[in-house]
């Protein structure tokens, strides 16, 4: 007989689509990098790579995916890392999608809110005087622990700042009193985007 052990079964690799609008970087910091160390400690598999969905002007960034490797796809280990996911902070309306399950499973606990400031429209001695940097201190101050910025796109004609908390209407209020004493949020629009 031989002396072999039996190879291991396969990891079975999982998709979180995250309805999250970040970057690479963010999508890094915020989920991929703290993931992978859970899901090492939990010993249950390994973040093996990742995406982020474009779409066109003024949405910039639709989405983004998590690819995880799973030791299995038991209800025990996919709860898991939902659940890690959502510690994260995985925003509403994220999903889990499994090779050849027609549905997937839906997950996420946060909402999210988009500030589209306007980048063409406003006088010009706005853009030369004001800073993006103070205005999203500003914003950051105003919303206290109701809502964090997790990530940005710039378009053409938009720049878009990305808030995540865990109420919509929360954190619109929240600004509600800062956005007329600055500039740069003049002709800016808010929309609900998890």
């Amino acid at each position: 007989m031989p002396d072999t052990l039996p190879a291991a079964p396969a990891p079975i690799v999982v998709v979180a689509h995250l309805n999250a609008r970040l970057q690479p970087v963010q999508r890094g910091g915020v989920f991929e990098d703290p993931l992978d160390v859970m899901l090492h400690e939990m010993g249950i598999g390994e973040v093996v790579g990742g995406g982020t969905a474009l779409a066109p002007d003024p949405v910039g960034i639709s989405a983004c995916d998590i690819e995880i490797a799973v030791k299995d796809a038991s209800q025990t280990v996919l709860k898991q890392v939902m659940q890690a996911l959502d510690q994260l902070g995985a925003p509403k309306g994220s999903e889990l999608r499994l090779p050849g399950a027609a549905v997937p499973i839906a997950f996420g606990v946060l909402e999210g809110m988009a500030i589209f400031m306007n980048g063409t429209d406003l006088p010009a001695e706005t853009y030369a005087r004001s800073d993006i940097n103070k205005t999203i201190e500003g914003l950051s101050a105003a919303l206290g622990q109701k809502g964090e910025l997790r990530g940005y796109w710039e378009g053409n004609s938009e720049t878009a700042l990305y808030f995540y908390g865990s109420s919509f209407a929360a954190m619109q209020a929240a600004v509600a009193g800062y956005i007329p004493s600055d500039p740069l949020c003049a002709r800016c629009r808010i929309e609900q985007i998890a």
